[in-house]
Order: structure tokens, then C-alpha cells, then sequence
């Protein structure tokens, strides 16, 4: 309740100060209003001349869009570039002559480029003067900053090198060429940066000559920015000129990334000799560039003409078959079934697996044995990929196949796998297989016959199943069969007559004396009509029935048995009966997210009278956080001075927290 407090106080406060900012915003609005505006360039000029970059900035806003109302009209144009080229000559501040850059860098011409040349030689106005020349058309920019190279150096000049190439100033191609080659490393850079930036074939042969002859550390800068020409050659469709920047650069001594780039735009622009290229990439000998050539193929080949691909497989490093494989199954299974099926058999077992995942879409029907064979032996790993492959084949012939391999004799772990891909490929046809496995001597091809059941089955299928549960012995093969009926009575709209079949085995006429494991079923199934025939077995003569309703009630999907469990609790003699209904009830409990959060906790507290071992302590502390109340804080601080659940109880405590105040 004090959390509410504070935060409307907080609200309260924050109204005010809006409510109070608005007016001054109001105040602010209206003095704008009322101040005069100079109407003529002149006196906006000599406002902004003082300016010095201060929160007061009407100077520069009246600048702007003085500018911007007459940019389109060339008369007002020039006369506005004409004032402002000479407010450069003034005594202006800087920020006001940086203003005044900003604008001429929208309606400048070559009028303004000379006072911006003697700028460029200034280390206070070199930037501004840049930003200015970056964007005003015509070679005058060009020739300004090209001849201030000579006349610069340091920061200055690698400025007005960043510029030339902003501009893509094809005409500082040679002096930037010399850049590359002069003594100052840090010219070097820049001036490469630049010429990738400029493109063009000028650029590109400076670059291409010193790639050669410089350092292993400088290669890499002027292989990027010979990357940018090819890529602007590629744009223009001039795919000759980047055809041959790719071939020089995969000549040179580069990192294997860059190699790698090379080889995908030379084999992108390589035209008719493209295939030609990939087939003797695959077989040189540098494995660095099959990844590019591989990647490329779908591009270059079609099906028609994929064999000397197909030939070259197993003659690759098996890093480059893995790829070269995944590439293969993108086309249709009869031109590439062979080869994968070849890759399949191969002593490598990364080379196996993508084989073996390759199957999936290049595969056929043939190979559903071959694919079920690999599935029922170990490495798991290539179990899985086969059983993969096998159940996401595709084709209505694959079904055919899997129901006539069933009618052989085989291999049991062969036959499991089989039976198995019924389920999983729904195969409606080999419903009547999948029972008659359910019993069948051999337990792994028992257990995936009744869980294809749960994907195949009907409803019509349960009576057949309670019988062979109620003759079984096993536990597991019980819980299998149990699970499966389950599955299937899910399947019937009715959620009060899912146990119908049951309960009719449950009825005294039907003479069953083996009743347990019906009850254990009725608990899994959840039909609200059978709970009084539990109720009625907690009340029989035969322990393990009731063993049976207790499990069955404990283990309840719904909240609907919570106080059948309650009682349980709290009437049982039997220790482990105990434990299992207080463990039902806080879990169904847990369950009812709609009910009141202070009636859920009641619940909850008076299962802690019922609770001696902290374990169960502990699951009521997992659940109260999930009914926030005070009521849930309380409960949750009383199980502080309880040293077995202490931290549990803390972290209950502060997740209510938590959801209290967001409440």
C-alpha cells in the first residue's frame, strides 16, 4: 500500500512539472513571436556575425531559411552566395563563418570556391572550407582542393585528401597515385581510401601499380580500395575492368578473406568462362578458394551440365565436399543421387553426415532401407541425421515403399526404425502394422509401434490396447501403453467421455480383477466423469488399488481433483500416500491462474500445516510468487525463520515484491 503512495505522489509531481514546463513554453512560444526578424540578408548577416554558438541561435535559424526560400530561384541564389562569400572576409566568429559553410554548401558555385581556397590553407577554417567545397559542383572545387595538396601538410592534408575522395574527384587520380608512393605512410592511407572512393580506371591502375610493390602490412588498404573500384565497375556493368581488379588481386600474397571476396567477384564477372573457372578453382590447389567457386555453382550450372561438378566431389578436401554436397541437394535427386549416395559410403563422418542429410532432398524412395539401415546403428549422430532424412523424404512412393519393406523379414533394429517413420510421416495405411507390433517379442520394435499408435491411431484403437496393458508385466512396456492410450483418448471431442472404454472394463459386470493399471490410466487421461470410480477405489480392501487411486489422483492434469488430494493429505496414514496428494494439490493449485490470489494462498497455507519435509516447503515457496498478495507475503515470511527453505523463502518474498509494485 505505501509503494501506491509513493507513486502517485511521484505522478502528482511529475503533472506539475509538465504542467509547468507547458507554460513556459507558452512564454517562450509568444516571446518568439513578438522578437523582430531582419527581413534582408544584411541584417540577418550582421545578427549572426557575433554568434558564438550559444543557446540564443535566431541568427542561424533566420540564416537557414533565408537560404533555403531562395535556393531554387538562380537570381536570389547568387546574390545570397554573393554576401555570404564576402561575410567570409569579415571579422566574423568562427561559428557564424561555419554557418555561413553549412549554407554555401546548398547554394554554392564556383563565385565562392576562391575565398574558400585561401581557407583551406588555414588550420582554424581548413574544415569548415572542406565541408563547404565537399558539395559545390564544378571543377573549380576540384582544382581548389587538388592544388592545396601541394600547400599542406600534416592533418590539413589528409583533410583536403578525405575531401577529394568524399567528391569523387576523378581529376586528383594522378596526384593522389603519388601520394601512395611518397615517404609519409599516413599520406599513403588516406590517399588509397581516397582513390577507392573516386573509382574510375585512372584510380584503379594507381592502385593496381603500387598493390605489387608495397608492404605485406599496406596490401590490405589498397586491396580494399581496389575492391571499391571493382565494385563500382560491377555497377556500371563494365564487368572487363573488375574482371581484371579481381584476377590481379587473386594474384597477391592477401588474407584468405579477401582471396575468398576476389574469387566470387572474378566468378560473378568471368561471363561465359565462369564454369570454367569454378571447375579449376576445385581442382588447384589453394582449398581457401573452393568456398567461393562452391558457392557460386548454383548460379553457373544447371542440371543439364552438372556432371564435372559431380566428378570433382571426391577428389576435394573433405572441409569442401561438406560444402560442395549441400550445394548438390539443392538440385533434382536424379542428376545428384549417385554421387550423394557414393559421399554416404565415404571413411569421413562429417563427409557421411552431410551425405546423409543431403538424402533428405535428393532422395528417393530406393533409398528408404539404406537410410533405415544407418538409423539402427550407432553414432547417434548419424542416426539422427538418417532418421531425419527417412522421415522427411518426399513422395507418396517413399509411404509404398516403408509398408512393403514392413511385410519382410529384417533386422529388428532395422524394423524398429521402419515402424517409427509410420508415426512420424503419418502413415495412415500402416495403422494396422503399428497394432499388431504393439506386441511384438522384440521390445524396441514394441516401443515404436505404440508410439506411432499415438500419431496413427484412433480412438478405435483403445480396447485392443487396455487388453494388451492388463496381460503385460513390464513397467516400462506399461507406461508405453499407458502413454499411448492417453495419446489416442485426447483424440475424442468429448473431454467427459475420453474415458468411456475404461471405464467400461471397470464395471463389475466386466469381470476384470486386474484393475490397477486401469486407474493408473484413468489419472493420465483426466475425464472428470471417472473421478467418484476413483473416489470409490480409495475405499477398497486391496492395497494396490489403492496405491493405483492414489497415484492416479495425485497425477491429475486438472485442477478439478484438488480437494480429493486434500484429503488424501490430510486423512492418510500412509507416509508416501501423504506425500504424493500434497505434492498433487500444490501443483494443481498452481494450475487455477483465475481464481482469486488471496483464496489460492489460503489453500497453500493450509497445506504448510499439512508439511513436515522441507521439500515440499520448498514447491509451495515456487508457487506463491504466481498469487501475488499481501496474503502470499505473509505466508512467505512466516518460512523465513525456517533455516531449511531460508533463501527459498527470501526469493518468494522479493519476486511478490516485485509483482506488487508493478501491479
Amino acid at each position: 500500500m505505501t509503494n501506491q503512495k509513493i507513486q502517485k505522489t511521484v505522478i502528482a509531481v511529475l503533472a506539475l512539472g509538465l504542467i509547468a514546463a507547458g507554460a513556459a513554453a507558452q512564454t517562450t512560444d509568444a516571446q518568439t513571436m513578438k522578437r523582430t526578424v531582419p527581413k534582408d540578408l544584411d541584417g540577418i548577416l550582421k545578427a549572426l556575425a557575433s554568434y558564438d554558438g550559444g543557446l540564443e541561435s535566431d541568427a542561424y535559424w533566420d540564416l537557414r531559411n533565408y537560404v533555403l526560400a531562395r535556393k531554387d530561384t538562380p537570381e536570389a541564389r547568387l546574390a545570397c552566395e554573393e554576401k555570404l562569400v564576402a561575410f567570409l572576409d569579415s571579422k566574423a566568429t568562427l561559428t557564424a563563418k561555419t554557418d555561413v559553410c553549412r549554407q554555401l554548401r546548398v547554394i554554392g558555385s564556383g563565385k565562392s570556391v576562391p575565398v574558400l581556397e585561401k581557407m583551406l590553407l588555414q588550420k582554424d577554417t581548413t574544415d569548415i572550407a572542406r565541408y563547404a567545397l565537399e558539395k559545390i559542383p564544378g571543377t573549380d572545387a576540384d582544382d581548389a582542393l587538388i592544388g592545396a595538396l601541394a600547400k599542406t601538410k600534416g592533418d590539413l592534408k589528409k583533410g583536403i585528401i578525405t575531401s577529394l575522395g568524399q567528391r569523387k574527384a576523378r581529376s586528383a587520380a594522378a596526384e593522389l597515385g603519388k601520394l601512395l608512393r611518397g615517404p609519409d605512410p599516413e599520406y599513403a592511407g588516406a590517399a588509397a581510401i581516397a582513390l577507392g572512393q573516386i573509382g574510375g580506371m585512372d584510380a584503379a591502375e594507381a592502385l593496381g601499380k603500387f598493390l605489387a610493390v608495397t608492404s605485406p602490412l599496406f596490401k590490405e588498404t589498397i586491396a580494399s580500395a581496389l575492391f571499391r573500384c571493382a565494385e563500382e565497375f560491377v555497377a556500371l556493368k563494365d564487368t572487363q575492368a573488375s574482371f581484371q581488379i579481381y584476377d590481379k588481386l587473386l594474384g597477391e600474397k592477401l588474407p584468405p578473406v579477401l582471396r575468398q571476396a576476389a574469387m566470387r567477384g572474378k566468378i560473378a564477372t568471368a561471363g561465359d568462362q565462369a564454369r570454367k573457372l569454378i571447375l579449376d578453382t576445385l581442382a588447384g590447389t589453394d582449398p581457401s578458394l573452393h568456398a567461393p567457386a562452391i558457392g557460386s555453382i548454383k548460379a553457373c550450372f544447371k542440371e543439364d551440365d552438372l556432371s564435372p561438378v559431380s566428378t570433382a566431389l571426391p577428389r576435394l578436401p573433405a572441409p569442401s565436399q561438406v560444402q560442395l554436397i549441400a550445394v548438390l541437394a539443392e538440385y533434382p535427386g536424379k542428376v545428384v543421387l549417385p554421387v550423394v549416395l557414393q559421399a554416404a559410403k565415404s571413411p569421413d563422418k562429417d563427409i557421411r553426415m552431410a551425405a546423409l542429410k543431403a538424402l533428405e532432398k535428393a532422395g528417393d524412395a530406393s533409398v528408404v532401407l539404406s537410410l533405415a539401415q544407418t538409423a539402427a546403428v550407432p553414432p547417434r549422430l548419424e542416426q539422427t541425421a538418417a532418421r531425419t532424412s527417412l522421415w522427411g523424404l518426399k513422395g507418396k512412393d517413399v509411404d509404398e515403399r516403408i509398408l512393403s519393406l514392413l511385410a519382410e523379414q529384417m533386422d529388428e533394429g532395422v524394423l524398429a526404425e521402419l515402424v517409427q517413420s509410420v508415426g512420424e510421416r503419418r502413415i495412415f495405411a500402416g495403422k494396422s502394422f503399428a497394432v499388431k507390433q504393439a506386441d511384438s517379442p522384440s521390445s524396441k520394435v514394441r516401443a515404436q509401434a505404440l508410439r506411432a499408435l499415438r500419431a496413427v491411431g484412433t480412438p478405435s484403437d483403445i480396447p485392443g490396447l487396455l487388453d494388451l496393458l492388463l496381460k503385460t508385466t513390464a513397467e516400462a512396456d506399461q507406461i508405453a501403453i499407458e502413454n499411448t492410450v492417453v495419446g489416442l483418448a485426447q483424440k475424442i471431442s468429448n473431454p467427459n467421455g475420453r474415458a468411456g472404454a475404461v471405464r467400461a472394463l471397470l464395471a463389475p459386470e466386466s469381470g476384470i480383477t486386474n484393475r490397477a493399471p486401469l486407474y493408473r490410466v484413468l489419472g493420465k487421461i483426466g475425464d472428470g466423469s471417472s473421478l467418484s470410480l476413483l473416489r470409490d477405489a480409495l475405499l477398497d480392501k486391496d492395497p494396490g488399488i489403492i496405491e493405483a487411486a492414489v497415484r492416479a489422483l495425485a497425477s491429475w492434469p486438472t485442477a478439478t481433483a484438488r480437494y480429493d488430494v486434500f484429503d488424501i493429505a490430510r486423512t492418510s496414514k500412509n507416509e508416501v500416500h501423504k506425500v504424493l496428494a500434497l505434492r498433487g494439490f500444490v501443483r494443481m493449485v498452481g494450475l487455477d491462474r483465475y481464481r482469486l490470489p488471496e483464496a489460492s494462498v489460503m489453500d497453500l497455507e493450509n497445506a504448510l500445516q499439512l508439511v513436515s519435509r522441507p521439500e515440499e516447503k520448498k514447491l509451495i515457496l515456487g508457487v506463491l510468487p504466481d498469487f501475488a498478495c499481501p496474503e502470499a507475503l505473509k505466508a512467505a515470511a512466516m518460512l523465513l525463520k525456517d533455516n531449511d527453505v531460508k533463501e527459498e523463502a527470501k526469493l518468494a518474498l522479493n519476486k511478490i515484491q516485485k509483482a506488487l509494485i508493478k501491479d
